[in-house]
């Protein structure tokens, strides 16, 4: 369901507005299948159940939209719990298959950004978005944030059908979805194949369940250190030593499905290139590419587009089921000393070069 080839071109097309990506359930139900079987994880690993802890939300998909590349969420949109009052937005897209097909041969091609630019207007010419689950946090209506606020009544005022499918405590779960939809630019056939997603609408909605989210961030503040012993996107033997090194180390913890973290690479890279001299490093770890050769090949080819040198590793297996398994979402980063201990609250979210700059400077002020 997930349209990597398009990881690259998104960059500041799609979700612009959002600073981070939800995790994908993917390779968090992989590594809970190997202890346990219940009913939701069978469902899991045939991509059918979808769990959102730190939104408060689970739902599961009609089986024949399993395995199905044209069918699938655009963007996973979290807010914080406690503080947003969108606690969690996911927007789904149809796109025909033949499309995306032949998009992703195009994609080989194109090569500067005005070219990905418009590979991304090709896709939209048939991409028709017909529905989204939203999950609002009640007791944030009136002191949520502003943005918020704006973007949940243009969200609604986009749809005829606003259903609230579940209620819990202070949250509420809306589905959202229309009688009728612009069928510009499908063929008759595409149409049908459109037409039969819509139908799986009800099923969504029957599935949706409520639950109190679980804050990730502190969940992560628990973790006092990183240790690793894997190898780089190049292949190359890497540890936690590698922090030994430097007085600071900068980790950016991204996925190739996150268009914010792709688009803060070339930041990230001249960040590198300014603090390296000054004994501090910045190092990357590829949230989805552990055991999945496609999604290292798609990691490699993000950085080469985006110019990105600094190292780059694939997390192992204590990374994906400690430190990893508790971040919130992608980008996420956190610095860490000589020793590889955790220097300060992890950042969640894409950020500026100057930021990041600060941020680095209040943790060298603490090691002082």
């Amino acid at each position: 369901m997930k349209k990597k080839f398009l990881s690259i071109l998104i960059t500041a097309l799609v979700c612009i507005s959002i600073v981070g990506c939800g995790k994908s359930t993917d390779k968090s139900t992989q590594t809970e299948n190997k202890t346990q079987q219940t009913e939701n994880q069978k469902k899991a690993s045939k991509n059918s159940h979808y769990k959102y802890s730190e939104m408060g939300f689970e739902y599961d998909i009609p089986e024949a939209w399993v395995g199905k590349e044209e069918i699938g969420p655009a963007c996973v949109i979290p807010g914080k719990f406690g503080v947003a009052y969108i606690v969690g937005q996911i927007p789904y897209e149809f796109v025909p298959a033949d499309h995306l097909k032949k998009l992703k041969e195009l994609s080989k091609s194109a090569k500067t950004e005005e070219e990905q630019k418009k590979l991304y207007e090709e896709y939209k010419k048939k991409a028709k978005e017909f529905f989204t689950i939203i999950v609002l946090d009640k007791s944030k209506e009136k002191d949520g944030p502003k943005e918020d606020k704006e973007r949940k009544e243009k969200v609604f005022s986009q749809y005829q059908h606003r259903d609230k499918v579940a209620e819990k405590d202070s949250l509420e779960c809306y589905i959202l979805y229309n009688d009728k939809y612009n069928e510009d630019g499908l063929s008759e056939e595409e149409k049908k194949e459109f037409k039969e997603a819509i139908k799986g609408i009800d099923e969504v909605k029957k599935s949706i369940k409520l639950f109190n989210p679980i804050d990730k961030e502190a969940k992560m503040m628990k973790h006092k250190n990183i240790e690793f012993k894997t190898k780089t996107l190049d292949g190359k033997e890497i540890d936690s030593n590698i922090f030994k090194d430097n007085k600071l180390t900068m980790v950016n913890i991204w996925a190739t499905y996150c268009g914010p973290c792709i688009a803060e690479m070339q930041d990230l890279q001249k960040l590198y290139e300014e603090v390296k001299n000054e004994n501090i490093n910045l190092v990357g770890i590829v949230s989805d590419t552990y055991d999945d050769d496609e999604n290292q090949a798609l990691a490699k080819k993000i950085l080469d587009k985006k110019g990105a040198k600094f190292t780059n590793i694939v997390p192992d297996e204590k990374l994906l089921n400690g430190f990893l398994k508790d971040i919130p979402g992608v980008p996420t980063t956190v610095f860490v000393d000589s020793k590889g201990n955790i220097i300060g609250k992890p950042i969640v979210g894409g950020n500026s070069k100057e930021t990041y700059k600060k941020e680095i400077q209040e943790r060298l002020n603490t090691l002082k």
